[in-house]
């Protein structure tokens, strides 16, 4: 089975979100399985910041557009620590800048020619390149204009599309004067479900154009039925039935490794450690404290939270709770929303116990996952959330709203509890579980349990990746 995984954004080599790192290893599991899968994005500036060697494959290719035809050049690496290979679509007018999707807080105004491009170059690429794909796999809004292609034309590849999060600001939402860039007769029916009220969705094109549909838990995928989730793509998700599949993510348990960690650096006071020996656990705790400018109190629970700072991450309950909180000490590194950031500033100033860093920075978040002791992901609604894996992979504890991923991943009853879970969106509920989570810490005992727990869960590729497969050659046998 041959398989092009199309992405506007891949890590290492671009990373806005929990999509890249997706896209980063998802691939690499499904090679291990025999797919001849191949992946495909931009070659925006930071790819030559990453990528070692670059060989171009395709000097030239022409990209027939709406009214013009542009042109491309194709370069080929490899997905670090695999020979699954990726391919980079040239066009320096489109990507050639600094940022992925625009400045930060922003977007750039040509988004959805660039995306369309991107996804055009895809189609005219293959023959210069000699591989023609069974199925394309397709990620998020940025890259439904091909599954939009794909019916126009009547392709013989089948077509999947990914939702990696169809919140309401997710969507890829245009005005309607922008439709020539998509180059599609908004009369025809099917071009309804995606186009009303003088705006494109094309988070709705890719539900209603793919043969077949996934999201990333099986959680997720029931509560977008629910319009109160669904945030306007409800009735399309309804609608899909059986086409619209819930697979878990995974994790990629080599990069993910508290016992390989480079990040955990001695000559900073960190350790790594295992299930085995968390000895490392503990002067990790130590080292965050003084480098996070905490008081090193090993005794005093240390709560961790590495997320965007948007509303979408329940920050609202824990602007209302946290004040409240006592007992803890919390670090929180993030950015976002200005109301969010000034929060957690001043929290920072006012308290002793609270810690911020108001930056992206991946260093950091290895050694939060690594010293802290409770993770804390209260989200209004989380796809799947990879947070919490990493966590657990670390032996923090998270605690969570019961929602999407999460609630597929951390369980607070059972013969194996791993976290501490709520379900109503309030700051009660949240001060509720954070303050069973803090009593379970200081029972010595509890602990050691839940922390064994946690490091033996099993949230990598291998399982997932298989129903994957299984996804591809149900769109495949559909397509006929």
């Amino acid at each position: 089975m041959r398989v092009l995984f199309v992405s506007a954004e891949v890590a290492p080599f671009a990373k806005v979100g929990g999509l890249a790192d997706v896209a980063g290893s998802l691939p690499k599991a499904l090679h291990e399985l025999g797919v001849d899968i191949r992946v495909m994005m931009p070659k925006y500036m930071t790819v030559t910041k990453v990528a070692r060697e670059l060989r171009r494959v395709v000097h030239t290719c022409a990209v027939p557009m709406p009214g013009w035809t542009s042109g491309c050049a194709l370069d080929e690496a490899v997905l670090p620590g695999s020979d699954v290979l990726i391919y980079f679509v040239e066009h320096n007018g489109y990507f050639w800048r600094e940022e992925v999707y625009g400045p930060p807080g922003g977007a750039y105004p040509d988004n959805l020619e660039r995306l369309s491009f991107l996804c055009r170059a895809a189609l005219a690429v293959l023959e210069p390149l000699g591989w023609s794909p069974d199925l394309f796999h397709l990620n998020d809004w940025h890259t439904a204009p091909l599954a939009i292609l794909a019916r126009q034309r009547g392709l013989r590849q089948a077509t999947v599309f990914t939702a990696h999060n169809l919140g309401a600001g997710y969507q890829g939402v245009f005005a309607a004067e922008q439709a020539w860039v998509l180059g599609i007769d908004a009369s025809l029916p099917w071009v309804t479900k995606f186009f009303s009220g003088g705006r494109i969705n094309l988070a709705r094109a890719g539900l209603a154009c793919a043969d077949m549909i996934s999201v990333v838990s099986p959680t997720y995928a029931r509560e977008l039925r629910d319009p109160a989730v669904g945030a306007g793509v409800d009735d399309l998700i309804r609608e899909r039935g059986e086409d619209v599949w819930g697979i878990l993510n995974g994790l990629d348990y080599d990069f993910w490794n508290p016992a390989t960690d480079r990040f955990l650096d001695p000559a900073d006071g960190y350790a790594t450690f295992s299930a085995g020996d968390l000895s490392g656990k503990a002067a990790c705790k130590a080292a965050l404290q003084v480098e996070m400018g905490l008081p090193r109190e090993p005794d005093v629970p240390l709560v961790g939270m590495v997320t965007r700072l948007d509303a979408q991450k329940g920050l609202d309950l824990v602007s209302a709770a946290l004040p409240e909180l006592s007992g803890l000490q919390m670090v929180v590194l993030g950015t976002g929303a200005r109301e969010y950031e000034e929060f957690f500033a001043g929290q920072a100033q006012q308290r002793p116990e609270v810690a911020v860093a108001l930056k992206f920075d991946e260093r950091l978040a290895h050694r939060i996952y690594a010293g802290a002791d409770i993770f804390l992901m209260p989200s209004r609604f989380e796809p799947c959330g990879l947070g919490q894996m990493i966590a657990l992979r670390y032996g923090t504890i998270p605690v969570v709203r019961a929602t999407g991923g999460l609630a597929d991943t951390v369980h607070e009853d059972g013969p194996q509890p791993n976290g501490f879970v709520f379900t109503d969106y309030t700051p009660q509920a949240l001060r509720g579980a954070l303050g069973r989570a803090v009593a379970a810490y200081h029972r010595k005992d509890e602990w050691a349990k839940l922390v064994a727990n946690a490091m033996t869960c099993d949230f990598s590729w291998g399982a997932s990746a298989r129903r994957y497969l299984e996804l591809y050659q149900e769109a495949i046998a559909r397509k006929g």
